[in-house]
């Protein structure tokens, strides 16, 4: 995904830009999310076998993922239902993974030297942030050190539980977190409404495979007898945030004019708008007119 970097996020302790979510203590983080089972004391102690590399079950997933939507790209609505366990499956796969945050060096407090050149007195390490491509702030974690040194090799990783990344991401109201973004090996996204799964280690299904949230669409057309059907399918098959979440494809009858058109569109939009169920479930959606 093409990202662009925003300023550090960073709320208690402030002195690091480390949420405090990555900081142990107290039963649950601000978000609400319980912290049992999920902090450890010391990166040290947590991951002194760790060697830095991707999980071979996550990198399984992934390829599982990627193959699932080749497939439905070949055979259509046929592979719909094996790409969403592909789907549940990589990001449960992802729960119970170690990633890691980069940390990035920031000058904090300048001063002078006697011989008048300014330096760096202190430094502050921050966590930072990256643009999707819709404008939302993306939080990058890496699933091995190669693949943070080839997207900053400045940068210095913190491992933590994925399910502790979900946390500090949910803390800092940051939207998404993309896993090894540019890669081709396991890049996978965690859209707003899966964060609080993956921080508890739950399936997550995916909304355009949601009954549910199909029917909510549906309900949403009304009575008009100008929509003859309203189908969800991926709009981004390979959870690469590349692409709004679900596409929503509306069927109508040939022949509307612009007036009509948007007369329609308006009102469902306002509908969906004000559906809880849609709000929960669904990150992001696009408009396709059949």
């Amino acid at each position: 995904m093409a990202i662009e970097r925003l300023p550090s996020t960073g709320d208690a302790p402030r002195s690091t830009g480390v949420p405090a979510s990555l900081v142990p203590g107290g039963a649950a983080d601000s978000a609400g999310f319980p912290w049992a089972g999920r902090t450890f004391d010391h990166h040290e102690t947590a991951f002194a076998d760790d060697d830095g590399c991707a999980s071979e079950s996550l990198r399984a997933a992934v390829r599982e993922l990627r193959a699932a939507a080749a497939l439905r790209q070949a055979q259509g609505a046929v592979a719909l239902e094996a790409l969403a366990a592909a789907h549940a499956e990589a990001l449960f796969e992802l729960s119970g993974s170690r990633v890691l945050i980069p940390l990035l060096a920031e000058a904090g407090d300048l001063g002078l030297t006697p011989e008048g050149r300014t330096v760096e007195k202190t430094q502050e390490l921050s966590i930072v942030t990256v643009a999707g491509p819709d404008g939302r702030r993306v939080m990058p974690v890496f699933s091995s050190v190669d693949a943070m040194r080839a997207w900053n090799p400045e940068a210095r990783p913190i491992p933590v539980p994925m399910p502790q990344a979900a946390l500090a991401a949910a803390q800092e109201q940051t939207d998404l977190i993309i896993v090894d973004p540019g890669t081709s090996e396991c890049e996978i996204g965690v859209r707003r409404t899966q964060l609080e799964a993956v921080a508890l280690a739950q399936r997550v299904r995916v909304p355009w495979a949601d009954a549910e949230v199909r029917s909510a669409f549906r309900e949403a057309a009304g009575e008009d007898p100008r929509v003859v059907d309203v189908r969800l399918a991926p709009g981004d098959p390979e959870a690469r945030l590349l692409a709004p979440e679900t596409d929503v494809v509306v069927e109508l009858l040939p022949g509307l004019d612009r007036e009509a058109l948007g007369e329609i569109l308006s009102a469902m939009q306002q509908r969906w708008a004000a559906s809880d169920l849609i709000a929960a479930r669904v990150d992001s959606l696009r408009i396709v007119l059949r």
